[in-house]
């Protein structure tokens, strides 16, 4: 059985430490969408060259970040769509006006090098709370017909289809691609067929420790923003 690497992750959000005794330590915890993960940890390893502070990272299922705000599991920064900061701020989770800028992670259209699996398959992730992608809705929207379509619980799901055979083409985020030598970008997929998805970082009301706002600054900036481009994601 194939078992979802983002969804083992996803519980280790869940598990993050809480210091007793008052003891500090300068790590920040990152809690962000799942797909945003492979540009976070490329920021947080930059940010770590230049400053030393560790930046934990931990890839959390659509619908989670909040939850976990609200408990108070320690998240020191969220990095999120704009939707669920919307949400936050207005909850008295994360200070609001505290956004850093925008960026889009795009939906492509992908396949593997190699092997190649069956003409006219396609993998695409379920609407299902652990994606934030209903695949079918954007081949619909596409025009495309597709001979067999695969629906999976998520977009990991849809790049071990890709490169094991299992189907021809795939939906997943330019992140994902990028991070993943195995596969490669054949299309964008239009505004027009699923809305784009935009995040934004912000430091919640939970943050007690180091310097999550240089670290917000460090996203914001050029050389930031140069790390999260070579990583898939665009100016929003």
């Amino acid at each position: 059985m194939h078992v979802s690497r983002r969804l083992v992750m996803a519980t280790a959000a869940l598990a993050v430490p809480v210091l007793a005794g008052g003891a500090t330590t300068t790590d920040l915890a990152v809690s962000c969408d799942l797909a945003a993960a492979p540009a976070v940890y490329a920021a947080g390893a930059a940010w770590r060259a230049r400053t030393g502070v560790r930046v934990r990272v931990f890839p959390t299922p659509p619908g989670l970040l909040l939850p976990q705000l609200e408990r108070t599991i320690q998240n020191d920064i969220i990095i999120t769509r704009l939707a669920v900061i919307d949400q936050a701020e207005a909850a008295g989770l994360v200070t609001p006006g505290g956004r850093s800028r925008t960026w889009r992670n795009r939906l492509v259209m992908t396949e593997a090098k190699e092997p190649a699996g069956p003409e006219g398959s396609f993998a695409v992730p379920d609407a299902t709370p652990g994606s934030d992608i209903d695949g079918e809705a954007v081949l619909r929207r596409m025009g495309a017909e597709p001979t067999h379509v695969s629906g999976v619980i998520d977009t990991n799901a849809v790049a071990w289809t890709l490169a094991h055979g299992g189907a021809r083409m795939g939906l997943l985020h330019r992140t994902e691609v990028v991070a993943d030598k195995r596969l490669r970008v054949v299309s964008a997929v239009s505004d027009d067929a699923w809305p784009p998805i935009l995040y934004a970082a912000t430091v919640t009301r939970l943050s007690r420790r180091g310097d999550p706002a240089g670290f917000v600054a460090f996203l914001n900036s050029e050389d930031g923003f140069a790390v999260l481009r070579a990583a898939g994601l665009e100016d929003g």
